[in-house]
């Protein structure tokens, strides 16, 4: 994803609905996501080079992977444990034949904002979409930012754990964004301009902000398996959270979703092909 800055992004997402939208507004609730200057995930290239990590912490993963799905067991925790919370934010996007999703993404999104792509893909069954970027964790954020902070993995810019908008539920970078702009404004989403060709949010019918969600889901599956060590569940990325996060197990806790392990199967949805 490219550079941008932080004033650019807000104004393209807070920006009123195209195509078959038209001019309703932006949900009151995407008014304010605060997102930083973001950048992509590492390339899978340099992500195969320094994915062989097995075990370990978070911190170790960190020190010793170049991809963000040294973290996925961890993360499939933390996404259940969202929707634990908010019932729905995080929902799997079904496999299609036109849609390729490289292997270092976790493909989710909330709900409305799958259904209308989905939506998009099978009105276009002739055209194909890669998807480079979707719905990342704060466990994937901290090695992004990590990466970025210490000059490795070929990341020059990552926003602060909490504060990506790839956070959210809402944000997907795919290719050719050029070929499926068109049709992805008239279900509901959002290009986010020359700045960020990629970059797509959705702002239609029934989009939310998530911001924070995945915070607060790791503190409570933190504090789950920690009852004499608990911090402030509060959705917000502090010290606290940062140094459990460093501690916390790549591989995912012992007890996963405080509401059962149903959570973990309800992320496979639906994932037949069109």
């Amino acid at each position: 994803m490219a550079t941008r800055a932080p004033s650019l992004a807000l104004s393209f997402l807070l920006a009123t609905t195209l195509g078959a939208f038209g001019c309703a507004p932006v949900p009151d609730d995407l008014e304010d996501l605060g997102s930083e200057v973001d950048g992509p995930e590492p390339d899978e290239s340099v992500a195969q080079e320094g994915s062989a990590v097995t075990g370990g912490t978070v911190a170790q993963a960190a020190a010793n992977s170049c991809s963000t799905g040294s973290v996925k067991a961890l993360s499939l925790q933390i996404i259940a444990e969202g929707n634990c919370i908010s019932p729905g934010a995080y929902a799997k996007v079904p496999s299609r034949k036109n849609l390729t999703v490289n292997s270092v993404v976790f493909p989710y999104l909330e709900k409305p904002a799958r259904d209308r792509l989905v939506a998009s893909l099978d009105a276009h069954k002739d055209w194909n979409m890669t998807v480079n970027s979707m719905l990342r964790t704060v466990a994937q954020q901290y090695l992004l930012y990590t990466w970025y902070q210490k000059g490795r993995c070929g990341i020059s810019l990552a926003a602060k754990p909490g504060n990506s908008n790839h956070e959210t539920g809402l944000a997907m970078d795919i290719n050719p964004a050029s070929t499926w702009k068109g049709s992805l404004q008239n279900h509901g989403f959002k290009w986010l301009g020359s700045a960020d060709p990629v970059h797509f949010d959705y702002v239609g019918p029934g989009a939310v902000s998530h911001k924070g969600l995945d915070v607060k889901a790791f503190q409570r599956l933190w504090n789950f398996n920690h009852p004499g060590d608990k911090i402030s569940v509060d959705g917000d990325w502090g010290p606290q959270t940062e140094a459990r996060m460093k501690k916390a197990p790549a591989g995912g806790f012992a007890n996963g979703p405080t509401c059962g392990q149903s959570a973990m199967l309800e992320l496979e949805g639906d994932d037949s092909d069109g």
